[in-house]
């Protein structure tokens, strides 16, 4: 997911510490003031040969890819669900030090009550919601498996660069 928003603004924070870069989006990567200093890969993180080719060499994988809340419910649960299953089957073998996995609020529902807090009961929004819910139980799968993979799940994004409403904003 390194063509979202979310994904260019951690490239951008990461190569000012120094470190290299491996993204992998379905997107085209058109974002002139990294594109020749990271190793940016065009695929589907549903094809496992490609999420093997991005895997190799990397110490830690953000996983920031999904299909969004406006895509077809397949094309959801395959990217959200299966993509992620990919992403950790590939960085268990390579034996990648840490997969951080980039969830959502969506997982809690409408809420009723505010914090929300993590132990919060997970009753996902819609398709999207859903498969985050799944793709966190996918997570935790290879959590049991001695990885290190902890779950974010953040708000709503707004900023520069951030399409759709919320460029708007």
């Amino acid at each position: 997911g390194g063509a979202g928003f979310l994904g260019i603004n951690l490239i951008r924070f990461l190569l000012g510490k120094g470190h290299p870069v491996v993204s992998l989006d379905i997107a085209d990567f058109d974002y002139t003031d990294v594109k020749d200093k990271i190793n940016a890969i065009k695929g589907d993180i549903r094809d496992k040969k490609t999420v093997e080719e991005a895997v190799q060499g990397v110490d830690i994988i953000v996983h920031a890819a999904a299909a969004l809340p406006l895509y077809k419910k397949e094309d959801i649960f395959s990217t959200d669900i299966d993509g992620t299953r990919n992403i950790l089957e590939a960085a268990y073998r390579h034996k990648v030090k840490r997969v951080i996995h980039i969830s959502s609020t969506a997982v809690y529902g409408i809420p009723d009550h505010h914090p929300i807090l993590e132990t919060d009961r997970l009753d996902g929004v819609g398709y999207y919601g859903e498969a985050k819910i799944k793709a966190e139980e996918v997570c935790l799968e290879y959590r049991d498996k001695g990885m290190c993979v902890p779950i974010l799940r953040p708000k709503s994004f707004v900023g520069p660069e951030r399409l759709g409403v919320f460029a708007l904003l």
